[in-house]
């Protein structure tokens, strides 16, 4: 899958001693300035790295965990303050997550953080943990339950959490920031009112742009505004039969809309990411969902004349839920195929 935006990782970290100091550092990602604080953490990655997701907050509230899952609720606390939250894919096809996670910790403990709590799948809880902790929802961060990493950190007032998994050959770092000491007033690189915020909770996010209508004369409208306010939007009106992996014949004009978008917008890049319910096997059910998202890429190419440089398949399987899967509504509301921004100009 092209990589959203490739960004410079320094050597070392930049974050000045002392009390930090916000200054504008811009970042453009699906078409919206992202404002990041100058004394920011730069963490110097151990594999060729891009970050996918960027975004400030403030004042805004991180739930930080503590400890472990313990059956039935999360040791954890909610601090305030300033939220910066980043991700990155890591080129890393054959390393470990600790390979990944190890030389991370290290560098903010040399930085001056206080490990307060680090855990590894299950001993953090596995499901349960992911799913009560805040995380960016895929593609941009993706979260193997079977492996990953978590830490929580604190330096003064402030707060960091790293979380730390894999997917095929990439490794995936979600790294949050709290600081609680940033006046919002003297923050002048905050959002302003009418910028669209982004989702910081779990995957059920995605949804939040909406399904498409029915075939209409608002189909590129409603696409248009759903990409502008959320990066992603579900192509609702697609065709699969059951377990089968080839796209029906239609007609579908989500998939209309999605190439009058991108010939409206010649340096748009865009991912179709195919998700499933959770019956089966997790490696069964991640092949048959890239195997529909590709279904789909092949259609707007063949059919729209999509160029095949700007669309990307990806399949993730169970991993990425939008509604419950004890339920049949839920799910049918599972089974689909999202378009997602992975580059503007």
């Amino acid at each position: 899958m092209p990589a959203p935006v490739p960004m410079p990782c320094p050597a070392t970290p930049l974050r000045a001693p002392g009390r930090r100091r916000w200054g504008a550092v811009g970042a453009a990602l699906l078409g919206t300035l992202l404002a990041l604080p100058a004394a920011a953490f730069e963490p110097a990655f151990p594999f060729p790295a891009t970050r996918t997701f960027a975004e400030t907050l403030a004042p805004s509230s991180h739930r930080v965990a503590i400890g472990g899952w313990r059956g039935d609720a999360l040791p954890s606390r909610v601090v305030e303050g300033r939220v910066t939250r980043r991700t990155w894919w890591l080129d890393a096809p054959d390393a470990t997550t600790l390979e990944v996670f190890a030389p991370l910790r290290d560098q903010l403990v040399a930085d001056g953080w206080e490990v307060v709590f680090e855990c590894r799948t299950l001993a953090c809880g596995g499901f349960d943990f992911r799913f009560d902790i805040d995380v960016t929802p895929a593609p941009e961060m993706f979260v193997d339950l079977a492996d990953f990493r978590y830490l929580a950190a604190r330096e003064n007032a402030a707060w960091a959490t790293l979380l730390v998994s894999r997917s095929g050959i990439r490794a995936h770092v979600q790294l949050t920031e709290v600081d609680p000491d940033t006046p919002v007033a003297d923050s002048p690189d905050a959002a302003a009112p009418d910028t669209p915020e982004k989702s910081t909770s779990n995957e059920a996010a995605p949804d939040s742009a909406g399904p498409l209508p029915p075939a209409g004369g608002t189909d590129i409208d409603a696409l248009t505004a759903a990409l502008a306010r959320s990066g992603r939007a579900v192509l609702s009106d697609l065709d699969f039969a059951i377990g089968a992996t080839e796209l029906g014949p239609g007609p579908h004009p989500s998939l209309a809309a999605l190439a009058q978008w991108l010939s409206a917008r010649p340096g748009a890049t865009v991912a179709l990411v195919g998700h499933t319910d959770a019956e089966g096997s997790a490696e069964g059910n991640r092949a048959l969902s890239l195997r529909r998202a590709r279904s789909v890429r092949d259609r707007l190419i063949a059919e729209h004349g999509v160029d095949p440089a700007r669309v990307t398949a990806e399949g993730l399987g169970f991993f990425a839920p939008i509604d419950r899967n004890d339920t049949e509504a839920g799910r049918r509301a599972n089974r689909r195929v999202e378009v997602v921004v992975t580059s503007t100009d």
